[in-house]
């Protein structure tokens, strides 16, 4: 499951420009142009949304029910998080094309990964990072032997976000 949140770089005032995502023209043009018919309230509010700077797809849980297959370890989650984030956020940064991709070189590889500490639930908690990458920062931390959690964050927006992550109740 992963999680978008707007993000206020200024929440004392949310009608503050500097909230405002930078949008290129063609979305700019597409949030002004009026629809045939009458949109929802929900597709109004979801519309209004995509002017606001949001971190998209930020926040990841995953559960495996093989906590000791490859794909759960924490390592490959958070290399597969960043890896994510970079190919559908950072594409033209990177020069990649549109489409399928041959060459991987622009890949976070796991040896970039080192141990830190992050809070979960109010409590300093290991966990592993990749503070190698020039646009994202990325940070994950097993929550129990079959949930792994982790965050990638855009670096720009690094001073405006307080990384620790709290768990939900289970209902």
């Amino acid at each position: 499951m992963a999680i978008t949140s707007l993000l206020w770089r200024y929440p004392e005032d949310h009608a503050d420009p500097r909230n405002l995502a930078e949008l290129d023209e063609n979305t700019r043009a597409s949030l002004h142009d009026e629809p045939p018919r009458p949109r929802p309230a929900w597709l109004i509010a979801a519309v209004e949304r995509m002017r606001q700077r949001q971190l998209s797809e930020a926040v990841r849980t995953t559960w495996h029910r093989d906590a000791g297959a490859e794909s759960a370890a924490l390592t490959h989650q958070l290399v597969e998080h960043a890896d994510h984030i970079l190919r559908n956020g950072f594409a033209e940064q990177l020069g990649l094309p549109p489409g399928p991709l041959a060459d991987r070189s622009w890949q976070v590889t796991p040896t970039a990964a080192r141990p830190t500490r992050l809070l979960v639930d109010g409590t300093a908690t290991d966990a592993i990072e990749i503070d190698t990458d020039p646009w994202v920062y990325a940070v994950g931390v097993r929550i129990t032997a079959q949930v792994v959690a982790t965050a990638v964050i855009d670096r720009d927006d690094l001073p405006f976000v307080r990384l620790a992550l709290r768990t939900r109740p289970r209902s």
